[in-house]
């Protein structure tokens, strides 16, 4: 079987599996890196060789080693499925060795500059505040915007982040925070009014759909408060930054809350203070003195 007509039996198993943020993603990264390479090829015939080959040509033309890693992990769960189909043995790309690259979560802002942002989003009544509220505990953005009335229990006042709308591909049950439950609820009051309590908790009232792009928004809340330009991708490095650096809550409660299946993605969020070094041979001397 080639390559191509691997993918294509992926596709066609998984699309009722993954999310279609999911699917679109790996059918683009597929068609732009392999379709007319490595896909013309016998999936048994691809040795971990081809594949170093393949990666070692995208970082002589440029690509960031963190990039050709994610195009790899694309690479590497086909194999996967290959491995499900008894169509190879081993899965090439575990042998791929890629240069070392600094893959810490870097949010370079004060405690002060942190604080304000954190502020800003609290007290927003502006555009889409609540959306950028539920993104201030520790949820991605397609979570969010994908999150039906169906995922929330305002009895018991949980939600569910479904599987087929995160990264760690299993249904992921948090409890509400009370602000956040207040607010929930006035969108569920309002949806079962107008009869909508089957569909997405923030609809977009022009498209009647879930949003898409809500840059302006935030750019516009940004910038009232005369804070600097941060994605909204950036909300979920400022909860691990501050929590961990600032509030000195536990690591595995931080990792908990952002949704990561492994605490070391987590600590990529602790910054090291310069000074200690300092510290620790002060107080090394200090001990025989």
């Amino acid at each position: 079987m080639l390559l191509n007509e691997l993918f294509e039996k992926y596709i066609l198993f998984y699309e009722l599996i993954l999310s279609k943020t999911t699917l679109r993603s790996d059918i683009a990264t597929y068609n732009k890196h392999f379709k007319n390479g490595l896909g013309l090829k016998f999936v048994d015939a691809i040795t971990f060789l081809d594949i170093q080959e393949f990666c070692n040509v995208l970082l002589k033309n440029g690509y960031k080693v963190k990039t050709v890693k994610n195009i790899v992990a694309k690479l590497r769960v086909i194999f996967k499925f290959a491995l499900k189909l008894d169509l190879v043995i081993k899965n090439p790309c575990e042998f791929i060795e890629l240069p070392r690259f600094d893959n810490k979560r870097y949010f370079d802002y004060s405690t002060k500059t942190q604080k304000a942002i954190i502020k800003a989003i609290v007290e927003n009544r502006g555009v889409n505040a609540d959306i950028f509220f539920f993104l201030l505990h520790g949820r991605r953005k397609n979570e969010v915007l994908s999150l039906k009335f169906s995922d929330i229990n305002l009895k018991n006042r949980t939600y569910i982040i479904p599987y087929k709308i995160n990264k760690a591909k299993r249904n992921m049950i948090y409890t509400m925070s009370d602000e956040l439950y207040l607010r929930l609820l006035k969108h569920y009051i309002q949806a079962k009014k107008d009869n909508r309590l089957n569909g997405y908790i923030f609809e977009n009232s022009n498209t009647h759909n879930k949003f898409v792009d809500l840059r302006r928004s935030w750019n516009s809340l940004l910038k009232r408060n005369n804070l600097p330009k941060i994605r909204l991708h950036d909300i979920r490095h400022l909860i691990g930054t501050y929590s961990i650096n600032y509030l000195k809550l536990p690591i595995e409660q931080v990792s908990f809350t952002l949704g990561h299946t492994n605490i070391i993605t987590t600590q990529k969020y602790i910054t090291s203070n310069i000074k200690k070094s300092k510290e620790t041979i002060e107080n090394l001397i200090k001990s025989v003195n």
